[in-house]
């Protein structure tokens, strides 16, 4: 009976219509086509391929998720790294929200400071889509949702700047 009963669908609903006058500002948002089975797929990963993990960096500095900060005791010194990995799976790819989090998620929200940041991602030579395709079809749907968010076409940018 369980089967039978509707899911819950918050995905599902039509967005609000913005106020009379305005345009939509999320046209941009269809191109996510990412699934909760997409999502699965990434958080099932044990130790991803790099590309998948920096992916998962931009979307931990997009929802202000801290990394977890391990002590490396190499050659004498210490050192730190930061890792994303973990919290992205703990608190991104298990959240059962993520995806309306990430719908709801439009440009004019990312600072501008963030938004360079992410954008250095992007010039990377190891984060491009072929890389990023060749790890996971559900990674590059991401892949290609953040890229839209962090560099938007030049009718965005021309209307965010009119306003």
């Amino acid at each position: 009976q369980l089967l039978a009963q509707p899911l819950a669908q918050p995905l599902a609903q039509p967005p609000a219509q913005p106020p009379e006058g305005e345009l939509p500002s999320q046209p941009w948002n269809a191109t996510l086509t990412i699934s909760l089975r997409d999502l699965s797929e990434l958080k099932a990963l044990k130790k991803p391929p790099p590309p998948v993990r920096m992916l998962m960096e931009i979307c931990c500095m997009l929802f202000d998720i801290p990394a977890e900060k391990h002590l490396n005791n190499n050659g004498g010194g210490k050192r730190f790294s930061y890792d994303y990995w973990e919290p992205a799976r703990r608190y991104l790819l298990s959240d059962s929200f993520f995806l309306s989090k990430l719908r709801a998620l439009s440009p004019e929200q990312v600072p501008s400071a963030q938004r360079s940041k992410i954008r250095r991602y992007f010039r990377d030579p190891e984060f491009t889509a072929e890389r990023v395709s060749t790890c996971s079809k559900a990674a590059l749907e991401l892949y290609s949702w953040v890229q839209h968010l962090v560099e938007p076409t030049s009718q965005q940018s021309l209307s965010a700047r009119a306003t």
